[in-house]
């Protein structure tokens, strides 16, 4: 879909690079960023600012887009719907599943023993 937008896009406004296209791959370096930290690093409250953060992304792009061409802009501004459902789905896992006792999860990323960050070059 996102090629399909970039396409579109570019056919509207003959640009190659615009803040529009910046805001998209801002999302999905937001995205990929959020990624690691909820799925590999396991960092549930981190998580919860992280998926905000997708959200928002997902929003001035769609947002964005609509400035150039308002159809790019509904087609893009879709998936912020699906964003919507798994920002409430995080924060969810996030509050049912506390660390210790009652404490939950910070929203921040904070030293830990359990996560391990590392490169992939680190061994």
């Amino acid at each position: 879909m996102r090629s399909f937008l970039q396409r579109f896009f570019f056919v509207s406004s003959s640009l190659v690079t615009s803040l529009s296209i910046l805001s998209n791959s801002s999302t999905i370096s937001v995205g990929d960023t959020w990624n690691t930290i909820n799925n590999v690093e396991k960092r549930f409250g981190a998580s919860v600012v992280g998926v905000l953060c997708v959200v928002a992304s997902a929003a001035n792009a769609a947002f964005q887009y609509y400035q150039v061409d308002p159809l790019a802009g509904k087609l893009l501004g879709a998936t912020c719907i699906w964003l919507t459902i798994a920002a409430t789905l995080i924060t969810t896992t996030w509050l049912i599943n506390p660390v210790s006792g009652d404490k939950l999860d910070k929203l921040y990323p904070v030293k830990s023993n359990s996560v391990k960050t590392k490169f992939i070059f680190e061994e």
